[in-house]
């Protein structure tokens, strides 16, 4: 009997994102929009129907910042983007009108990634050095042993794995927009397809920051 092979593709897209033409959900940003000498404010989870005012405030985050980083998640509130982002190492949510791309797609090989998807609920991370996998039925560690980049370009990545009973497995993560996870309203810059010996899933990534 052959080794059960677990291909999986985590995947996220430059592109022209919900809120900005240059800004997409997985790169660094800088502040944009905001007078100087004023902040934008970080704040909690937003909810439709609610104002802004009334969630509750995280820290907040100078105009001209240039290291906000994004996660890859985004949503639409009371028709308007709010991106999750980290700043000084306090995650939260930002009015996304306010948030411009710096530059080109930033270097995302030492970064981790949380996946996950539904029918049946399953997750997986891939990081640099380890990683996991889980599902209904089991849940076991995985060892990255090489990531390795598309030749002279930053994507896609190609993950190497082995699990702790020594069965090999791939992740390749390439550039696509706008996945949805089918349990909420959120929008991703990753998707993430997982297929093995008999099966074959989708699922969506936020990047941990």
């Amino acid at each position: 009997m052959s080794k059960p092979v677990l291909m999986l593709f985590a995947a996220s897209f430059l592109a022209a994102s919900p809120f900005s033409t240059q800004t997409a959900a997985f790169e660094s940003y800088r502040v944009t929009g905001v007078p100087a000498g004023d902040t934008l404010t970080l704040r909690a989870e937003p909810n439709e129907g609610g104002k802004p005012s009334d969630w509750k405030e995280l820290g907040r985050i100078p105009a001209n910042a240039e290291t906000v980083l994004g996660t890859g998640r985004s949503v639409q509130v009371n028709g308007q983007a709010w991106a999750e982002v980290s700043f000084g190492g306090t995650l939260g949510w930002v009015n996304a009108k306010f948030l411009a791309a710096m530059g080109d797609p930033s270097d995302l090989k030492g970064e981790t990634f949380q996946c996950s998807g539904t029918e049946p609920f399953w997750g997986v991370t891939l990081g640099p050095e380890k990683g996991e996998y889980s599902d209904p039925e089991q849940s076991f560690p995985l060892t990255t042993e090489r990531v390795q980049p598309s030749t002279a370009r930053l994507f896609p990545l190609l993950y190497r794995l082995m699990d702790d009973k020594g069965r090999s497995y791939r992740a390749t993560v390439t550039q696509r927009p706008g996945c949805i996870d089918g349990m909420s309203d959120y929008a991703y810059a990753f998707e993430v397809l997982l297929s093995g010996d008999d099966n074959f899933e989708q699922g969506c990534c936020v990047i941990q920051r």
